[in-house]
This record gives structure tokens, sequence and C-alpha cells, in this order.
């Protein structure tokens, strides 16, 4: 049943407004150790700035980034994409690389297993994480708020927020996704569902919202301490005041040597690193007025928000070439013949500096099993990846639109090992700036989350980088 935002505020005692945030990066920062974020897509950058993003975790790169002291980097899996056994391979090989990483160069690190705020993702990998001799023992919280998105947790169920009104998740078009669907909003109940059962509901701790707003943040760290060995805790959060104090907390409890591995969305991280919030990126900030080509716009995304942005940006697209992918063509036999000829007429029109706006037909195709249908969308995804690669004028920006796109357009499209993140253009949609390395250096490379923005943020992205 949805409620009213505005209803179950007036319930709640004042939240603390204490500058927590900076309390954090101080403890953060003395703690002297490295957070590693484990996203398993592309768009769990989108809270943070100046932040190295890696395609590749073996031995080496880690090794590298733990000798340099990175504060933070963000390892990105796509592991959202890929079956459960080959998400499961990879989170098993990233936390031995770690162990190893760490035993060399004595440097401490946190793990923090991004996913997304609408549940979907194989939550089995943060149990593949705990199955490590060294994390056994460690407490688990869970937090998939992401306040920028309207995601937040009250009484234990998570929410998105939609015109002021809060509607549990579980009645929203998220929990059919037909790879990862769910059946409770209840995160106590959803951890028991995910883990078959192992975990039961009663065995799941939370932090209500209570609590955190009146207790001291040291009673709070002490709560957080006494938690028993192995255990899940859900933490309840209406916005950044709730999250940046529950930060503080573990940062302490942490201190004191408690270990705590975390399952959150984008906007823990933060949070828990004492990020200061940073204005939205203007197109005057970054975009090159040398660059006389056009954007190049693909999107792959097929969730309904996604749509709706395509729809709108179609009904009034104006001084925009659109084209459109067959999939059922690119399924076939002569998806090369097709595929060459649409990155001809990309790359013409691009090179007259017009913005092309490319999108995969909007019927869903499926296979037989989950495992059948991930192949399917990998084959779309190799499709857009073709099209990157061919692509020989060089685009004023490329936007990619969904997880699963952005990330195979990074790495596969423009050879992308390693970048940072600018910022922000929109609430919860980051820019990055490719490295040397890449197809084409220093290139903007925007990523916009399938289940992010109104129906009119993409249209307003175009116009404001045209």
């Amino acid at each position: 049943m949805n409620i009213s935002l505005k209803d179950i505020s007036k319930q709640l005692p004042k939240e603390d407004t204490s500058n927590y945030r900076s309390l954090n990066k101080q403890l953060f920062d003395t703690s002297k150790r490295t957070c590693v974020v484990i996203d398993d897509d592309p768009t769990g950058n989108q809270t943070v700035y100046d932040i190295p993003l890696l395609t590749e975790w073996d031995l080496e790169t880690l090794i590298i980034e733990f000798k340099k002291e990175t504060p933070t980097f963000f390892l990105l899996t796509n592991s959202r994409s890929l079956s459960q056994e080959k998400s499961s391979d990879i989170y098993d090989e990233i936390t031995k690389n770690l162990l190893k990483a760490s035993e060399v160069t004595h440097r401490k690190f946190t793990i923090i297993s991004r996913s997304d705020s609408t549940l979907r993702g194989h939550f089995s990998e943060i149990e593949i994480i705990k199955q490590s001799e060294y994390f056994k023992n460690a407490i688990t919280f869970f937090i998939p708020v992401m306040f920028e998105g309207g995601r937040v947790t009250i009484n234990d169920i998570h929410y998105i927020s939609e015109s002021e009104q809060l509607i549990p998740v579980n009645k929203t078009p998220f929990s059919q996704d037909h790879t990862f669907a769910y059946n409770h909003a209840n995160l106590k109940s959803y951890i028991e569902e995910k883990t078959n059962g192992r975990i039961k509901n009663n065995d799941v701790v939370s932090l209500d919202i209570e609590s955190i707003r009146l207790l001291d943040v040291n009673i709070l760290s002490s709560k957080i301490s006494a938690i028993e060995s192995g255990k899940y805790c859900i933490v309840n959060a209406l916005n950044y005041n709730d999250l940046d104090k529950v930060a503080l907390a573990l940062l302490l409890a942490e201190n004191s040597k408690k270990q705590i591995l975390y399952r959150t969305s984008s906007s823990f991280v933060p949070s828990y690193i004492g990020l200061t919030p940073k204005p939205l990126l203007s197109a005057e900030a970054i975009i090159d007025n040398n660059i006389n080509t056009g954007g190049l716009i693909i999107i792959g995304s097929y969730v309904q928000k996604s749509s709706a942005q395509l729809k709108y940006v179609l009904d009034n697209a104006n001084q925009i070439e659109v084209i459109e992918i067959n999939v059922e063509t690119i399924l076939s036999n002569t998806s090369n013949t097709y595929l060459e000829s649409l990155i001809s007429k990309i790359d013409k029109t691009i090179k007259t500096g017009k913005d092309v706006v490319v999108y995969t037909s909007r019927k869903i195709i499926t296979g037989k099993d989950t495992n059948t249908t991930i192949n399917i969308a990998s084959k779309v995804s190799q499709a857009l990846v073709h099209i990157v690669n061919g692509i020989t004028v060089r685009p004023k920006y490329l936007l990619a639109k969904g997880g699963i796109t952005s990330h195979d357009l990074a790495t596969k499209g423009l050879n992308m090992k390693r970048s940072k993140v600018l910022g922000q253009i929109l609430p919860g949609i980051p820019i990055w700036e490719m490295a040397e390395e890449t197809k084409f250096p220093k290139l903007l490379y925007i990523v916009f989350p399938g289940n992010v923005g109104d129906e009119k943020s993409l249209s307003k992205i175009i116009q404001t980088l045209s």
C-alpha cells in the first residue's frame, strides 16, 4: 500500500542535522584504509566524483592501487549482466586478490558490494565474499537507499518515492524484472527470499530511524558493535542526515575492530568516505568548444522509465537524427551487414555536427530460461559494442543509457581499463573522462542508469550539451 512521505515524516523524530559528513571524512582518512567498491554495473559512481574506475582486478592492478594508497576506487564487474555462476566466480576472484594484495602491501581495506537501489542483482555476491575465511565473522549491512532516485527504507520496507508518495518496491515494475524478480519490499523478507530461506527473516536485525535520530552516535556505534558475528543488519534512512550519522557510527565500530561488510546502493559511498557534496556539472565546464561533431546517444535499457524518456525525446526531437535498431535483425544471420550500414550512417551524421540517438527496438525478446534471456541481452549488447568499435568519427560526447549497455560500450567499445568520474550532470547521472588508452582519449562518457530521472531528463541532457 502506498503511503504519503509527508505523513510518515510527521510521525518520525526530527532528523539529526549535525555535520557528520565532515567527521566521516576525518575518520576515514585517518583509518589509512582503502574503500573498494565492487560494482555490479557501471552506474554506482552516480553519487561521487574524482574517483578512479577500474575494469580489471588482477592481483598486480590491486597491488598498484594499494601501494599508491588510493583512498577509494571502483571495480566495475558488470556482473548484473552475467549468470549467478559467473558472477560468483568474479566475486570469489576479487576477494582472494584483495586479500593477497592487502597482505603484500599491508594496506587495510573495506569492501562495499554496490548494487541496485531497486533490488535487482545477484544478492549471492555478498554471500560469496562472506565465504572467505577472513570475512566469515563479519556482520553485513544491507543499505539499498539511493536518495537521488527517491529510494528510501522505513520500518524495514524499501520504497520508491514518486510525487511525495512512497511505493513499496515490490509494487513497482522493477520487482518483475525478467532476470531478478522478487516478492518482498520488507528487506528482512527479501534477504530470506534471496538466500532461499537459509537466512530467516527473524535472524536479520535492523537499525530503525528513531534510534538513528535520537541516539548519540557513540551509543549507536556500540549498538552496532554488539551485533552478533555473521548477522545481517538493515539500515532505515530517509535522507543523507540519517545515513551520514549511521556511516559515522559504522566507522567508529570499525575503528574498534568490528569487521563489517557492506551491500549497498550508491548513496552510502559518499557518506562512508565523507565526500563533500559537489554541484552538478555545467556544459561550459566540460564541453570542449573546439569539437564540432555531434553527440552520440545509445539507448539499450528496456526498463519502463528508459522507454518513457526515449519516447519524450522522439516526440520532441528537432535537430536530432534518430536510428532504431531492430533487435530481431541483429539476432539473425544478416546482422553484420545491417550493423555496417548503421555505422556508416552514424559517422556521416555526427560529422555534420548533428546529434544521433540510437536505440534498440522496444519489444523485449526473452528466452526459455534466465540464462537464455541473459544470452540474448548479451548479443544485443555485442551489437551496440560493434557499432562503437566501428565508428571512426569522434563524437562530442557519448551517452549510454542502461547499466549493461554503458559497461560494455566503455570496456569493449572504447577499450577502457581505467577512467575517472568527474561528477554528475543531473542527480544520479555521472560523467566519466576516458583515459588515454581508450579509443577516443578524454572523451566525455555519460552513464545514464535505466531507472533514474523523469521523462524529460534524457532530453534535458541532450539539449544542455548541444
